[in-house]
């Protein structure tokens, strides 16, 4: 089951650091660049059952409207995760969801942070050990 990890195209490095360093932790990934489609993409399911990593940040352009759908979607419950990338804040419609923080950590930091909030490390990913 990939983790897949919405994010808003300004965070496009972010998201490569963090679909790397999943790889290396022995996680599926897939990426998934949020455009004025990506709410709908999500409440329809993408096809895939595994966690649902959204990337927040001040560069983030979903709308209240997007975030509502969704927090409502029921094949969603359980599996979205919030990672703050700077000092924004949670949008109300996600703060019931678990949401951590990479704002001021260093990478050593900030990749604890990431695991801990996927579960941890799976196994070696074939090229990483």
């Amino acid at each position: 089951m990939p983790v897949l990890v919405s994010h808003s195209p300004a965070d496009e490095p972010w998201a490569q650091w963090i679909d790397t360093s999943l790889r290396a932790a022995g996680h599926e990934t897939r990426l998934d660049p949020a455009d004025r489609a990506f709410a709908h993409r999500l409440a329809g399911g993408l096809g895939s059952p595994g966690p649902v990593l959204l990337l927040l940040s001040g560069e983030h352009r979903a709308t209240a409207e997007d975030w509502a759908l969704i927090i409502r979607t029921p094949a969603l419950t359980g599996r979205l995760m919030a990672l703050r990338l700077d000092i924004c804040e949670a949008p109300r419609a996600l703060r019931a969801i678990p949401c951590r923080s990479l704002h001021g950590l260093d990478e050593e930091d900030a990749l604890e942070t990431l695991l801990t909030l996927v579960g941890g490390v799976r196994r070696p990913a074939p090229g990483f050990a």
